[in-house]
């Protein structure tokens, strides 16, 4: 008899206990469909539900999930993250720019170098005699005017710049393709003619086989530096317009990444704002939520950045339902309810 009555209680323990459980899984499946229709509520206030990128795919959205006891969370996706992720392109641009100024084809005009030439000069035969001497002067002049190295480098900068503009948003694809035009038609004209340079180069180490003792004649050597000098008024030009287009490309793109960061951050403290503003407008369709649960909002990708970390962080505000009852009711308002918020970036 008392071990049946002792099995009897057992089975009512079980019996409470499991319609308590059931009960309370009702009210967490009443609470999240709560959550989901005020999820589409604060998208559509919030613009997050037309935010569309690349191939139509979505770049703004939320998704929610309760946790019992402390809340129910919000994450937020949005294109201001896309946009943070342009303007790391463009500051990335700008550093690997930075990388090669310490090779300063800026400063270094008159630096002779022939490194991006497959072929570089090479001294000429120690021969003996007036001709050996004047062809080596020759070459020592065309080392000079070989400007093949801070062309390119001035032109991989102009490009890179270009680039980080259109990113930015700064320049339209017409634009755009204008400055590339421009830039491959420098590229060519001076491939034009430091090819010209050399064959002019070989023409003068096959002239000198180190055995011609005899002075070179005047008619030679008018003609030689007249082509040279042809060339120089050629090349020279076209050495400062690559090194002048490289300049201003560059400081249009920091103007450019400073403008896109000010508007950037303004966006963003206006949407946090909107924010706020949506909670007090439409928080009191979170009914079901326990009043003394918080209501946790994060913000993907738009996190402050740490120079410990350097991955793309988030942020997180967190509110009190409390609070956002007293602003739905007009006791505060929305900058009241993002004074009293706690927020932080992880």
């Amino acid at each position: 008899m008392k071990l049946r009555n002792q099995l009897f209680g057992a089975c009512i323990s079980l019996l409470l206990a499991s319609g308590v459980g059931a009960a309370q899984d009702a009210e967490i499946a009443s609470l999240q469909r709560n959550i989901d229709i005020f999820s589409g509520i604060l998208e559509e206030a919030l613009g997050l539900d037309n935010s569309s990128g690349l191939f139509g795919l979505s770049l703004g959205g939320i998704d929610s999930a309760y946790l019992l006891g402390q809340g129910v969370v919000f994450e937020l996706r949005t294109p201001l993250a896309n946009r943070r992720n342009r303007m790391s392109l463009a500051s990335l641009n700008s550093a690997m720019q930075s990388l090669q100024n310490r090779r300063n084809p800026f400063e270094a005009i008159r630096t002779p170098t022939l490194a991006a030439d497959p072929q570089p000069v090479l001294p000429l035969s120690d021969g003996r005699g007036q001709a050996n001497i004047y062809y080596r002067e020759m070459m020592e002049r065309i080392s000079n005017i070989d400007y093949s190295l801070v062309v390119s480098n001035a032109l991989q900068q102009a490009s890179d710049s270009a680039r980080s503009l259109r990113s930015l948003g700064s320049v339209d694809e017409n634009t755009y393709e204008q400055m590339r035009t421009e830039l491959e038609e420098l590229r060519v004209s001076m491939r034009t003619n430091l090819q010209q340079l050399r064959e002019m180069e070989q023409e003068i180490r096959s002239a000198d086989d180190g055995t011609n003792l005899e002075p070179v004649t005047e008619p030679a050597e008018n003609g030689i530096n007249s082509r040279l000098n042809a060339l120089l008024v050629r090349i020279e030009p076209l050495r400062d317009q690559a090194l002048a287009k490289a300049a201003e490309l560059k400081q249009r793109t920091d103007a450019a990444e400073q403008a896109y960061g000010l508007r950037w951050q303004q966006d963003l403290q206006e949407f946090e704002a909107d924010i706020y503003v949506a909670m007090c407008d439409y928080g009191s369709a979170l009914r079901e939520l326990p009043a003394q649960e918080n209501i946790s909002i994060i913000l993907t990708g738009l996190g402050e950045e740490s120079v410990e970390d350097t991955r793309r962080r988030n942020k997180l505000h967190i509110l009190s339902k409390a609070d956002v009852l007293q602003c739905q009711n007009g006791d505060i308002d929305a900058v009241t309810l993002q004074q009293r918020s706690a927020q932080y970036s992880y």
